[in-house]
């Protein structure tokens, strides 16, 4: 539950604005934020989420306080943060709206189990935030319930994208300086044995004792400049010194294979079913709001940071 709401907010956090606006505004107090069909989103309603999105960002390891004056997106950070707390606002009132109008309800002990649960990651969530992300889950499972996928897109989708289901076997030794990692690789070139000399001078403490044996990875696990030099080799071919963040590797191929369709139908199948669903949801919504009056009043939004 946590996890798909989460998904939904992100979809309006990373900047993909669904959300238009009348462009003949009523008359409001200074305390609301927003009008959706009638029904006022106030500042109060606002800080709350907004001080909910503060905390998770700056709980981030790379957090420093002049995040917010950078620059993000042609605008800066916290107008940036602003305006997509607003549109998730609107888009969460909208979404209520409609679930109310299909007559969705949610029990009171739906709410208490999972704001039992929602609490340990939010401590600021309240009751009625959660009884609001059942109705839109609810309504969302309701939007996608005939969403499926057949066995003939698995298997196309498949055979179109073989190199991202493949996985390499390599050795690697890794050193601190290019004269120590050309010395290695003319020696390997000469005969010696790779996995001795990864033993005697690698210093990656992982995979030397090994023989330098990094067992299997797919695509996307290692640096680009080691992964790129990886895939390009033939099996038992040893490349030149490749250069990265931890230093200079050696590399040996010991074959690529290509997982077979039945180990990764399961993969294939979420993340397909995930994107129509996702084209579903947001098909409603558009329509969703070109039926809508939707009003947005940033000049109104007060909130603090650093």
């Amino acid at each position: 539950m946590r996890r798909r709401i989460a998904l939904f907010l992100a979809l309006i956090f990373v900047g993909v604005s669904l959300v238009s606006c009348s462009s003949k505004k009523e008359a409001v107090s200074g305390d609301v934020v927003a009008v959706v069909n009638g029904e006022k989103i106030t500042n109060a309603e606002y800080q709350q989420i907004f001080e909910q999105v503060k905390e998770q960002i700056e709980s981030a390891p790379t957090y420093t306080k002049d995040i917010w004056n950078q620059d993000y997106q042609g605008k800066k950070f916290l107008d940036f943060v602003k305006e997509n707390v607003l549109d998730s606002l609107v888009a969460q009132k909208l979404l209520v709206q409609e679930a109310k109008k299909k007559n969705i309800t949610v029990t009171d002990k739906e709410v208490e189990e999972e704001y039992n649960k929602e609490k340990q990651f939010n401590s600021k969530v309240t009751k009625e935030q959660i009884r609001e992300y059942l109705l839109i889950d609810k309504l969302l499972a309701e939007y996608t319930k005939d969403v499926k996928v057949t066995e003939e897109e698995l298997k196309k989708y498949y055979d179109e994208h073989k190199e991202s289901f493949e996985v390499m076997r390599a050795r690697h030794i890794l050193v601190a300086d290019e004269k120590t990692a050309e010395d290695i690789y003319q020696r390997l070139m000469k005969g010696e044995d790779f996995a001795a000399l990864a033993k005697e001078y690698s210093i990656d403490t992982a995979t030397k004792d090994n023989g330098g044996d990094l067992g299997e990875f797919p695509h996307g696990v290692m640096v680009p400049e080691f992964e790129e030099a990886a895939f390009s080799l033939k099996p038992g071919e040893i490349s030149k010194p490749v250069k990265t963040q931890y230093g200079y590797h050696i590399i040996k191929s010991e074959g690529i294979t290509v997982k077979p369709f039945d180990e990764v139908k399961g993969t294939i199948e979420s993340y397909l079913l995930n994107d129509k669903k996702n084209k579903v949801i947001k098909e409603k919504y558009d329509e969703l709001v070109k039926a809508s009056k939707i009003q947005k009043f940033p000049e109104n939004i007060k909130v603090k940071v650093g």
